[in-house]
């Protein structure tokens, strides 16, 4: 009997530990939220994803599935967005959940603790799978949620990145569950499923080294029969990405991505092998370049466990030789990650190698459980605590050489770590395996909770910290006088303070969707390269100084302006950005309505003169009507002799289609990427309707991959039940045996 398998062993079934777990994470989630209610809303979150959440919880409970929205503009791809998560059935619940809050502030950390306690039973599950036993598992489980860069970085801003290293871990239990016949193929390809519509790259990328890593293992244990089932998998996963990341490879030839396919390093959130020997220091640190040129970090990236470097003396190391082949896999992942995490910044379309750190903790993690799972050295107790106290001392010198004025968060986190761990070493002593954990599980949580609190400590410079718009009633009060389609003209990093934002008057992002109008200003990940170059706008709606001249410049061949042709109806200018416009007088045709929170705001006072988001047609050319949709509108138009054009205020992003009467008409991407459409002499009927390149496709193979995945399961089924059958039969036959020989004898 494994330690940690005693009096637990298996007095509660293995499910109902896991649940456990779950629900026990929630809590412990829940500290940073109660100390920061921001904590779980800062980067990406406020500007791009919760916003989104709410918005497309909203469309689904309106029947309407988010794929592509013409009031969106250059954020409006959502399908061709793979980061939205489109197809993850998970998100999409989260969506209809999200819908229903008003704080985004709570609406972010029910999403994100939700992540990390999937994460937390996926990594029990993980280590179990390896060998280990379920108190070592547990106290792991609950450890690597709060490493650093999964809690500080994608926790609290980058979600595409969490739920990917959620799925990819559970794909990863299973897979290997799979690879030694204890599970179906149904259950692999669900997760990797599930991993791979998150639409994050890294999801992708961790699939494959798991998979090679397994079948490394299954080679070397001259499992060919295996190989091939576990390739037959990995082959209908694979098969989703076509669904996942075609959309966006067709949406490249408009999109202003910019992460190209190189090799390069310009260190830029680079770690350093060195980083290792802190990584229980929950104080330290690292010097890393980032953001704003800061050659400091602000967060504890590289943060991996509390005891995990104070109880190196105190494992049993000898006992890994016996599972070493069953720690193949595990042993392949780690050393693949390890080269990656430490290697160039820029590999092909992969940036950050910091991003990759808790995929190399995951498995880390694991060889640890099984280790401690061994129980500990109980022997040379003095060289063995003094080895313990010199490593916690090393993690602390390093942590005070790199920002030594914050002496006193070291000092006291240092105390912590030894305080915690030597009375777990005295729990073990005193009251065994099971006190060890609980001792394990209280630093943790301790831990976690002093740190969530002094970290960012004050001084250090953490973008941003101007508290981002949050509550929904509150922004829609501030912007109520806004009617029609807004456009906003203001730069971020010209914002004060907290106050110019949080009723919604200057927004960015994807905080805009929050206000109830159309608004211009979104936030995307691959843009549209001439709609935010003529307004020179970045991937977050913050433009230049020239944007209000480029705003009313004339579309050439029109008799209109850019806003016209926009159809923007509510005009926010910031003050700090264009003092002497917002000083003036409106230009003929708008009127202020409103100049407070440092940004100034002015209406159209004519009505749009077209219907529908016709926003110009040449002379000549009447529109009767227009019935308009996110990706579809039908407009009865005449023209006269020789024809004309008609302008419309949607991005022309490829998969729009045209038809006049029926027969196909040229799709023209006019100015601004705007869709311009020349159409015929006479009374007609024009059709625009947008598909999403590559959906067919992917639906097709999603559904072959699937059809596959369930003919193999059926065949794995049958084996082995035949096996079953085989195994019982032949047990049968041996007891015939035993209980007829006696009768032999005596005859």
């Amino acid at each position: 009997m494994r330690p940690g398998e005693g009096a637990t062993g298996r007095s509660v079934p293995e499910w109902l530990w896991v649940i456990a777990i779950g629900l026990i994470g929630a809590v412990v989630f829940l500290i940073p939220y109660l100390q920061t209610p921001y904590f779980y809303y800062v980067g990406d979150n406020p500007e791009s994803f919760v916003p989104n959440w709410y918005h497309y919880g909203q469309q689904v409970l309106n029947g309407v599935w988010p794929t592509v929205e013409s009031s969106g503009w250059y954020g409006g791809n959502y399908i061709g967005e793979a980061a939205a998560s489109t197809w993850n059935p998970f998100f999409v619940l989260c969506w209809i959940i999200v819908a229903q809050f008003n704080s985004m502030t709570a609406a972010a950390a029910f999403v994100m603790i939700a992540h990390l306690c999937l994460l937390t039973m996926g990594t029990y599950l993980l280590a179990r799978e390896y060998g280990a036993a379920r108190v070592s598992s547990t106290v792991f489980a609950f450890a690597i949620p709060l490493t650093g860069f999964t809690l500080y970085y994608e926790a609290a801003g980058w979600p595409a990145g969490l739920s990917a290293f959620v799925w990819v871990t559970w794909f990863w239990w299973a897979a290997r569950r799979f690879s030694r016949g204890a599970s179906s193929p149904l259950l692999p390809f669900l997760l990797g499923a599930m991993a791979m519509t998150v639409g994050n790259p890294y999801a992708a990328l961790g699939m494959i080294i798991v998979l090679a890593a397994i079948a490394i293992e299954l080679l070397v244990n001259k499992n060919v029969r295996g190989f091939v089932q576990l390739a037959i998998v990995g082959a209908c996963v694979g098969a989703v990405a076509v669904l996942v990341f075609f959309p966006l490879l067709g949406a490249m030839p408009v999109s202003s991505r910019q992460e190209l396919a190189m090799i390069a390093n310009d260190t830029f959130l680079v770690p350093g092998v060195g980083d290792l020997l802190t990584a229980s220091a929950p104080s330290y640190l690292p010097a890393i370049l980032n953001w704003g040129g800061q050659v400091k970090e602000s967060l504890p990236s590289t943060y991996f466990v509390w005891f995990a470097i104070p109880l190196l003396p105190w494992l049993r190391w000898r006992t890994l030789l016996t599972s070493a082949r069953s720690l193949i896999s595990v042993g392949v992942v780690g050393g693949v990650y390890a080269i990656l995490t430490f290697g160039p910044s820029n590999l092909w379309l992969f940036r950050w190698p910091i991003r990759l750190i808790e995929y190399l903790y995951l498995a880390v993690a694991v060889v640890f459980a099984v280790l401690l799972s061994k129980g500990l050295a109980k022997d040379k107790i003095r060289g063995r605590t003094m080895i313990t106290i010199g490593l916690v001392g090393i993690g602390a010198y390093l942590s005070f050489a790199v920002r030594p004025e914050f002496y006193a968060l070291h000092a006291v986190s240092t105390v912590l770590v030894l305080v915690f761990f030597f009375g777990a070493l005295w729990a073990y002593r005193k009251r065994g395996w099971m006190a060890l954990g609980i001792a394990l599980l209280i630093g943790t949580m301790g831990i976690a909770a002093y740190q969530t609190n002094k970290i960012p400590a004050p001084g250090v410079d953490v973008t941003p910290w101007i508290v981002p718009a949050s509550d929904i009633n509150k922004i829609k009060a501030g912007t109520a006088e806004y009617k029609g389609t807004v456009l906003q003209l203001a730069s971020q990093g010209l914002v004060k303070g907290t106050s110019e934002q949080d009723d919604g008057e200057v927004a960015f992002g994807n905080l805009s969707v929050l206000n109830g109008h159309e608004s211009i200003t979104r936030y995307s990940g691959i843009g549209f390269t001439e709609f935010t170059a003529a307004l020179c706008m970045d991937y977050k709606g913050s433009v230049c100084p020239d944007a209000y001249r480029k705003a009313f410049a004339p579309v050439p061949g029109t008799d209109i302006t850019l806003v016209d042709a926009l159809r923007v109806q509510t005009l926010v200018l910031q003050d700090a950005l264009f003092p002497n416009v917002v000083n003036s007088a409106p230009p003929r045709g708008w009127t202020r309505i409103a100049q407070s929170g440092g940004r100034t705001v002015w209406t159209r006072d004519a009505p749009l003169p077209y219907p529908g988001r016709v926003s110009w047609a040449s002379r000549g050319v009447t529109v009767a009507s227009s019935t308009s949709e996110s990706a579809t509108e039908q407009v009865k138009f005449s023209a006269p002799a020789g024809g004309g054009q008609l302008i419309f205020a949607r991005l022309d992003w490829p998969g729009y289609s045209a038809t006049v009467d029926g027969k196909t008409a040229e799709v023209r991407n006019g100015d601004a990427g705007l869709i311009t459409i020349d159409v015929p002499a006479g009374e007609h009927t024009l059709s625009l309707d947008y598909e999403t390149p590559g959906l067919r496709l992917g639906v097709t193979l999603l559904g072959g991959a699937t059809l596959v995945v369930l003919i193999q399961t059926l065949w794995w089924w049958r084996t082995t039940r035949r096996r079953a059958d085989a195994t019982q039969e032949k047990d049968t036959e041996n007891g015939v045996a035993e209980d007829a020989s006696p009768v032999l004898t005596h005859t």
